[in-house]
């Protein structure tokens, strides 16, 4: 019962910045009245507001993970389609995901230690990709954090761009110049040795 009212709260906290985009509209006398309890219900689970947003954003994680996979999945795109994971999110969720990339936060995962460390659930699905594409010689050899680092950057600056208004795009056109955008990267990252059509798909 204690983990099922916990889970419920944190579902209303990013229900809360999925509307707003900011922390500032979660309180912990709000989200007691969208939960159902008193206020000193949310201490008995979370001792302050900081800790609740924390537990809130920490379960978040699992939910971008699955539009990672999802996207990994598909086989009729080429070259980096886990990213499109990152774009769907953004699509579906664009105040939540602002605020768990672009806020600045305590808990924000941070470059290099916790992502060398393998913190990131979201940064550790692409490091793997890159890390065997290296292996395979896909890619040339190089720093495995460092490129992925500059593939999130690279994907997140398009995407805030988009979302700030600065790409006037449909989304359809968007996706696509995203994709062309990342592949580009791509190219730039592969070995000297030509690759066969068939390994660039899901890079």
């Amino acid at each position: 019962m204690e983990k099922k009212t916990s889970s419920r709260i944190c579902a209303v906290v990013l229900e809360l910045l999925d509307h707003f985009g900011d922390g500032s509209a979660v309180s912990m006398r709000r989200v007691a009245k969208e939960v159902g309890v008193t206020p000193m219900a949310i201490y008995k689970h979370f001792p302050n507001r900081s800790a609740l947003l924390e537990a809130a954003t920490s379960t978040e994680y699992k939910r971008i993970g699955g539009y990672f996979r999802r996207a990994n999945a598909r086989k009729n795109v080429r070259g980096l389609r886990g990213m499109l994971g990152y774009l769907d999110y953004a699509f579906d969720h664009p105040h939540l995901f602002q605020y768990m990339f672009s806020s600045v936060r305590k808990d924000a995962y941070r470059f290099p230690s916790d992502l060398k460390a393998g913190k990131s659930p979201t940064m550790n699905i692409l490091r793997s990709i890159v890390e065997r594409a290296m292996k395979s010689r896909r890619f040339r050899p190089d720093d495995v954090d460092e490129v992925s680092l500059t593939i999130w950057a690279h994907a997140h600056g398009l995407i805030m761009l988009y979302l700030a208004g600065r790409i006037d795009l449909t989304r359809a056109q968007f996706r696509r110049l995203y994709m062309h955008s990342l592949n580009r990267l791509l190219e730039g990252l592969c070995s000297q040795v030509p690759i066969p059509d068939s390994h660039k798909q899901g890079l």
